[in-house]
């Protein structure tokens, strides 16, 4: 009995002891196998097999950064392919509340809740239209794309004070049409920005200019008159009254393009991205 158990106390040493001496020598050049006409190591299949992983995954991070890189190629910077009038699918989002047409000194209205910003109202009865919708291109300067509203989101009331009517302006443009993601800054559109359109102040007939309403410039002629453009596109001047307002928004100049579709009112568009 007790020599029984001494044999099999002794095979199992061989049999352990042979599975760690096989375990430890596939790691070294004294174990091969024939595959063929083929004698390899172990180690040498080993090593030959982690080679080639790794030579896999280099391929596979190679691959993802040239995916990477073929997006870049898919877009086109913003400034590189507009032309002045053209339309920008910018979202400058929806209004918040209702406020009616301002009647005092340094107020703004005239729009209703939950409509767009990138919507045109009626400041005057009988001048504008609100079918002009969504933002232009109004220059290129600096790889930055500058857009103005292609009609008058909102209306301004100048009384007699330009000083404060020009602060209002540019902070309201600032303040309401940066969405936080494209653009970078707004302001209130300028004389030498709607005089530049056309190159003098006189009538025209260029619609990224006349939008049949009369709106505010952000420039004074005095204390208590502000440059405006009337219904024609002719650069006048006004005080005391209610007219429309056309911010400029001043994209990043990081912004890209995936081509033209069309914005939220279905029209013709560059696309962001």
């Amino acid at each position: 009995m007790g020599g029984g158990y001494l044999l099999i106390i002794l095979v199992l040493l061989v049999i352990t002891n042979g599975i760690t001496y096989g375990a430890s020598q596939l790691t070294s050049d004294g174990v091969s196998y024939t595959r063929g006409s083929n004698t390899m190591s172990v180690k040498q299949a080993l090593d030959d097999l982690m080679s080639k992983s790794s030579k896999v995954d280099d391929l596979e991070k190679k691959a993802n950064e040239l995916e990477e890189k073929s997006k870049v190629y898919k877009y086109a910077k913003l400034a590189d392919v507009v032309k002045q009038g053209d339309y920008v699918a910018y979202n400058a989002g929806t209004w918040d509340s209702s406020v009616k047409l301002p009647t005092t000194q340094g107020n703004f209205g005239g729009y209703t809740a939950s409509t767009s910003k990138n919507a045109s109202v009626v400041c005057e009865s009988g001048w504008g239209s609100t079918n002009l919708k969504g933002w232009r291109v109004l220059k290129v300067v600096s790889n930055q794309v500058y857009l103005v509203h292609a009609g008058q989101p909102e209306c301004y009331y100048h009384g007699i004070n330009s000083s404060d009517s020009l602060t209002k302006l540019d902070l309201r443009a600032q303040n309401t049409y940066v969405d936080g993601k494209y653009a970078e800054s707004a302001h209130a559109m300028t004389y030498q920005e709607a005089f530049d359109i056309t190159g003098s102040e006189n009538t025209t007939t260029k619609d990224l200019r006349k939008t049949d309403a009369r709106y505010w410039l952000a420039a004074a002629v005095n204390s208590t008159d502000l440059r405006t453009v009337d219904p024609s596109g002719n650069i006048s001047k006004s005080g005391g009254y209610a007219h429309g307002f056309r911010p400029v928004v001043v994209l990043k100049s990081t912004v890209f393009t995936t081509g033209q579709g069309q914005d939220q009112f279905s029209q013709p568009a560059w696309i962001l991205v």
